[in-house]
């Protein structure tokens, strides 16, 4: 994945983490008829244990780029999950329900900065062109939680007891404190934002109130008072919106939704994560209360698409980091309305196998679309405003979760509005549940068209007008970019290449490496000089140094390999986890590669194409001419 030891260690400390905080919003679900019963409390009071918790989540989330810009990486994910286990602590103790939710509002605030945390980091350490990998990786860990939650849930509420899910939540919280103690490192460069107090209260005011409406529509005996604090919500957010683009350092920097591309995957990951949401709501309502099924029925057929739908975002990532976002797009689009036309068909005489089917294949349509469409948005953002981006997805996904709950609950109620009486209980359930099923299908031929419209691969520039020099001097009159830097017409070689062919052509052009391109601009490996002497040497030597290399070659032995090597392909040698960067990339960004993963040189590419490639004497040549121009 091109990281080194020390970054793919924070890298697995952060997912860890990551998948703790997930874990952790799936495991009360199952136990909360068990605490109404311990607690003395009702189901109006204890459902507050979710939903509150999901409004404090997400007004703590947006001000994640404030977190980054004001403290150490370090600390946020330490400081996040140490109050993370206070918070479990103070549920697996709580001796009432009051303290039960401190403790649930404590994991809330925690979850709000480590999971937005979480993804910007994970984004900016990798490279550009493995993002989408990188993204399904995450994808496949923190997807895996809502599949084993309840599950596990059930096995310790059953066998010792509801306080047994924060315990174990408390036990693996201090072990990932541990574990970030030695592996978290700093990462820098995250840019500086101020606190301003009146955008915080709007946040929070616009926020919770948005969020609480589109949560008690359906519930609530005053519709209209939820209808009405949406509007006011919105309003209030509006007016936060307006604030930060007025303030100089602003606390969320809303402007990145000008960049279109970004905007487009913003607004296609709130319907998504509606229709998943939706989903995982209607499917159980339907197979419980029009079926008549157990709630442990409707776990074992919604697992199989919970599970395959991970390993599918995985895929899906690897695809978009090879071959951009439209074709892996639109198929998932197909996929998905393949699923959202068999939610379609359901009636009560589908057999139990099909509602499965139709629910895997919907989860996999659903995960092939928001691993590539999240990196495809952050990738035309410059790093500097990762943060801000992110905390943006995150909170509209908070959104979109509430959206489609209220949407799909409103529509299960349009039957018995519009009279269907007369009939038994579950046939009014099995109706209810179809108009909600077709609201969901409505749903995803949204997202279809959105993406059929809008989402394409950025088409390359001819490389004369990428390349074309500016009349500006690049690092003083404006940013430094890769293309800048890089050599773009480098030697390469073809995939037939031989080693003999490539040992003429490092000697010829005195070069320590070069990238093995295919016809169509993939890069397929990297051959450097390193390599060849690893091949050449012997076991029992361990380092070539200054004239013992020339020594060596007298050798019988290493004149025998080297007759065998010659004529062998170059690939069968290269390097072929190859680590490159992207044309367009900050040269910051380069010369940290380069310094990190000490090596010399890397290929660099637009849109997952060979472009050119970077060096230490590509730089060096270019800061001696800045130099010159400063004098």
């Amino acid at each position: 994945m091109g990281l080194t030891k020390q970054q793919m260690q924070m890298v697995t400390v952060l997912v860890i983490g990551a998948f703790l905080v997930v874990l952790n919003q799936t495991l009360l679900t199952p136990a909360l008829p068990t605490i109404m019963d311990h607690l003395n409390v009702g189901a109006t009071t204890v459902q507050w244990l979710t939903s509150g918790y999901s409004l404090v989540e997400a007004v703590i989330i947006p001000l994640n780029a404030y977190f980054l810009g004001r403290f150490a990486t370090r600390r946020i994910f330490l400081g996040g999950m140490g109050l993370f286990a206070v918070g479990s602590t103070l549920c697996a103790a709580a001796p009432s329900f009051a303290f039960l939710m401190a403790g649930r509002i404590c994991q809330a605030c925690a979850t709000g900065v480590v999971m937005p945390s979480v993804f910007a980091l994970v984004l900016l350490v990798f490279p550009k062109e493995r993002r989408g990998s990188a993204m399904g990786i995450i994808g496949l860990i923190v997807s895996f939680a809502p599949a084993v939650g309840p599950s596990l849930s059930g096995m310790l509420v059953d066998s010792i007891g509801w306080r047994a899910l924060f315990v174990t939540v408390v036990i693996l919280a201090a072990a990932i404190l541990v574990m970030g103690f030695f592996m978290m490192r700093n990462f820098e460069g995250f840019a500086r934002t101020s606190f301003d107090g009146l955008s915080v209260v709007l946040l929070a005011l616009g926020m919770v109130a948005m969020l609480y409406g589109l949560s008690t529509f359906t519930s609530s005996a005053l519709p209209a008072l939820s209808v009405a604090l949406m509007v006011a919500g919105a309003a209030v957010l509006a007016l936060f919106a307006r604030r930060q683009m007025r303030l100089k350092v602003p606390v969320l920097k809303v402007s990145v939704l000008k960049n279109r591309q970004f905007r487009i995957a913003s607004l296609i990951i709130i319907v998504l994560e509606a229709v998943l949401i939706g989903s995982g709501v209607i499917v159980p309502m339907y197979l419980q209360n029009a079926l008549g099924d157990t709630a442990t029925m409707s776990g074992l057929i919604m697992f199989p698409g919970a599970a395959l739908g991970a390993f599918c975002g995985l895929l899906a990532g690897r695809i978009f980091d090879a071959r951009g976002v439209r074709g892996v797009a639109v198929t998932g689009a197909i996929v998905l309305l393949v699923g959202g036309a068999g939610y379609a068909t359901f009636s009560p005489s589908t057999p139990v196998l099909v509602i499965c089917l139709v629910y895997t294949i919907a989860c996999l349509g659903v995960q092939c679309l928001i691993t590539p469409l999240n990196t495809w948005g952050f990738n035309a953002l410059p790093n500097d405003e990762i943060p801000h981006g992110n905390a943006i997805v995150s909170t509209f996904e908070q959104i979109g979760a509430s959206l489609g709950t209220a949407f799909v609950v409103s529509l299960t109620a349009v039957p018995a509005l519009l009279g269907a009486g007369g009939v038994s209980g579950a046939e009014q359930a099995a109706a209810g549940c179809h108009a909600a099923f077709f609201g969901v299908l409505g749903l995803i031929a949204v997202i279809a068209v959105g993406i059929i419209v809008f989402v394409r691969d950025r088409k390359p520039e001819p490389r004369s007008a990428a390349l074309e020099p500016s009349d500006e001097i690049p690092g003083i009159d404006r940013p430094w970019y890769v293309t800048d830097v890089m050599n773009a017409e480098p030697d390469t070689l073809a995939p037939a290449s031989t080693v003999r062919e490539a040992i003429d052509l490092m000697q010829r052009r005195e070069t320590s490496g070069l990238p093995i391109v295919d016809v169509e601009g993939a890069v397929l490996g990297f051959l450097s000089d390193g390599d060849i002497l690893k091949r050449l040497s012997r076991n029992d030597l361990s380092r070539l140094e200054g004239d013992s290399y020339l020594v060596l070659l007298q050798t019988e032995s290493v004149k025998q390999r080297l007759s065998a090597m010659l004529d062998t392909p170059a690939l069968d040698l290269a390097t072929k986890r190859v680590v490159s960067v992207d044309a367009d990339e900050s040269a910051e960004v380069a010369f940290r590669m380069l310094s990190e993963r000490r090596i010399k040189k890397m290929p660099v590419v637009r849109d997952g194409r060979f472009v050119g490639t970077l060096s230490r004497s590509n730089i060096m040549g270019a800061l001696a001419v800045l130099e010159q121009t400063e004098r």
